[in-house]
């Protein structure tokens, strides 16, 4: 695609790079050239005159042609570049690079600027593809499934006494022999193991399974050399509280079991919701980029693939680890942890590309209450002042991106209404 307009030509190349050409004439050069003999002077200082007054024939020998045609081009291209990508209807979304080159005549200057652009997005009829909303309502099972698991939780072990133990009981150990290099199992330790947990080898694990107290097992662990000699000292199982009103009291404020067991259907419910929405939303999103073929800008997917590493860095950092660690323990590089972001930054770009077209074709905007809303929850759950979040939030371009975020979702809802047969 080109476009031609007096002085100016643009077109686009692979990448969602745009082209634009500019022709500057003598005129505005020698214009330009003034105006940096104007700023020049009054920064340099040039032996035998005060500064400001030296002739600009001086000024330009004492600091070479090329520094005043430099301090001419540092206004004059960015300022034209400017007025072109106006004019052409562009979003750059990094840096341009200059070419400087002599006018056709002659006279003047040619320059051509190449910039990455935001790619268009041409999306489907979205209301033409139907993405199911399966709803799951929560049942007895579901609550009982919750309660039994609260019941397990406040269960305490006993002796088993003479009973053999089955799988999910417990069985103290006392460790009278073992090869080096397994874990957990140190001769003269005691050890305290679920049977079936999974913790110890497979073959003392099996071997666990119907012993009862006072009982010796003899097991060689496969690909080990040495022998594990154990003493059973107890079996132990769960015994658990029983479910009634008083169980209710000791795990929650509710006063009565069926009290609590509203409550948990009211939770699971909300929970099986969220789920289910997020769950929606991935597969209309899934439904629509299957559709629509973006050009994505390198530069985009750089800056994050960067975030991406700066998230992972914070939360690393929260468990009081580094970067560097974390890719000495994965075996990896940096840029080998670059590429593996990659996807998955194209993805989340790919993502956001669609949502913003969504807003645009559905001239969507935020309404002065949904932003107060929306700082006001920040600072609930940052646990702040409103006034202070407004603050922080004027600071840099943060703002900026609580607004691209709440409108996004607003698009996120339109998309997802209109795959489901909603207006």
């Amino acid at each position: 695609m080109a476009t031609a307009a007096e002085k100016m030509a643009w077109r686009t190349e692979p990448g969602s790079r745009a082209v634009l050409e500019i022709d500057i004439s003598e005129d505005e050069v020698a214009r330009a050239m003034d105006q940096a003999y104007a700023t020049l002077v009054q920064r340099v200082t040039v032996p035998g005159f005060r500064r400001g007054k030296a002739p600009r024939a001086v000024l330009e020998r004492h600091v070479g042609t090329d520094a005043l045609r430099e301090e001419a081009l540092e206004r004059l291209l960015p300022e034209r570049y400017a007025q072109a990508v106006a004019q052409a209807g562009l979003s750059p979304v990094a840096r341009p690079s200059f070419e400087v080159k002599d006018g056709a005549d002659g006279k003047g200057l040619h320059f051509i600027a190449t910039v990455e652009v935001r790619p268009q997005v041409a999306l489907p009829d979205y209301r033409t593809i139907r993405v199911a909303h399966d709803a799951h309502p929560v049942t007895d099972a579901d609550v009982d499934r919750v309660l039994e698991d609260l019941r397990a939780r406040q269960g305490r072990l006993v002796s088993a006494e003479a009973e053999p133990a089955g799988r999910g009981d417990y069985v103290l150990l006392k460790v009278a022999e073992a090869p080096a290099g397994i874990a957990r199992l140190q001769p003269g330790k005691e050890i305290l193991a679920e049977v079936g947990g999974g913790l110890l080898p497979a073959e003392v694990e099996a071997a666990l399974e119907g012993v009862r107290t006072g009982e010796d097992r003899e097991v060689q662990p496969a690909g080990s050399e040495g022998t594990v000699r154990l003493h059973v000292l107890d079996v132990r199982r769960k015994a658990l509280p029983a479910l009634d009103d008083a169980f209710a009291r000791t795990v929650s404020d509710e006063p009565t079991l069926a009290a609590l067991r509203e409550r948990l259907r009211e939770r699971l419910a909300r929970e099986r919701a969220e789920s289910e929405a997020r769950d929606v939303r991935e597969r209309a999103l899934e439904a629509v980029l299957a559709q629509v073929s973006i050009d994505l800008p390198d530069s985009m997917v750089l800056h994050e693939v960067e975030h991406m590493l700066e998230e992972l860095a914070r939360r690393l950092q929260s468990r009081g680890l580094s970067l560097e660690t974390y890719l000495r323990s994965q075996e990896k590089d940096e840029a080998t942890l670059r590429a593996d972001l990659r996807p998955g930054a194209e993805r989340r770009v790919r993502v956001r590309l669609v949502l913003d077209e969504v807003a645009r074709r559905e001239g969507l905007t935020l309404t002065e209450e949904e932003m107060s809303r929306a700082v006001e929850n920040l600072a609930q759950e940052s646990r702040e002042d409103v006034q202070k979040m407004q603050g922080w939030l004027a600071q840099g371009d943060r703002l900026a991106g609580l607004q691209e975020y709440l409108l996004r979702q607003k698009a996120m809802a339109t998309l997802v209404a209109g795959m489901s047969g909603g207006s």
